[in-house]
């Protein structure tokens, strides 16, 4: 025992009380750190699952050049709400780095087009969008996000076994899956909204 200058009685911790607290702790962690994803990337998913799908069928079904551009607007409206619905209370410790990752996988999505060369438009959103679930897929390997590293990964084997399959309409079953898988990741994070 080792007295306290205000007359108390205090025990130093041991090395197995600060083990027993560490044990504590790291369970709330892992809650808060989930927590946290949840509220940051829940209407950015389901906005951008809403945009994939919408954005497949008017590419698909809405001929020519007018497709392309409506479903690039609803991109580009996906993205401006990803910007501009992201909390302000909640940062995470590793947002600026993955904001960088994400911007430079947007950023060399259109070198890596020159480099695969597609033989048509529809081809090249499959791919991007391939590209885009791989980026999924490693950015929920690297903050141990399980359920979107799981979204990317089903996205890049449906868009695999479509343009196989079905290759047609590649670009539609990728949009509508993956807008799906998205919307649904997202609007099941939103339980977390009062």
């Amino acid at each position: 025992m080792t007295i306290n200058p205000h007359g108390e009685d205090f025990r130093v911790p041991t090395s197995a009380d600060a083990a027993r607290i560490l044990e504590e702790i790291t369970p709330v962690t892992r809650r808060s750190r989930r927590l946290a994803r949840d509220v940051t990337f829940a209407r950015p998913l389901l906005a951008w699952g809403l945009a994939w799908t919408a954005g497949a069928s008017l590419f698909q079904f809405v001929p020519g050049v007018s497709g392309a551009v409506l479903g690039t607007a609803v991109c580009a409206a996906a993205g401006a709400i990803t910007w501009l619905v992201r909390p302000r209370e909640v940062r995470l410790n590793t947002g600026r780095r993955f904001s960088l990752l994400w911007l430079v996988l947007f950023a060399t999505s259109p070198l890596l087009v020159v480099v695969a060369a597609p033989a048509n438009a529809r081809i090249m959103a499959v791919f991007l969008a391939s590209v885009w679930a791989v980026g999924m897929l490693l950015y929920g390997i690297g903050v141990q996000d399980l359920p979107l590293a799981t979204v990317g990964l089903a996205i890049v084997a449906v868009a695999a076994a479509a343009r196989i399959a079905a290759p047609q309409l590649a670009m539609l079953i990728v949009g509508i899956a993956g807008g799906l898988g998205m919307a649904a990741l997202g609007g099941w994070r939103m339980r977390w909204r009062s």
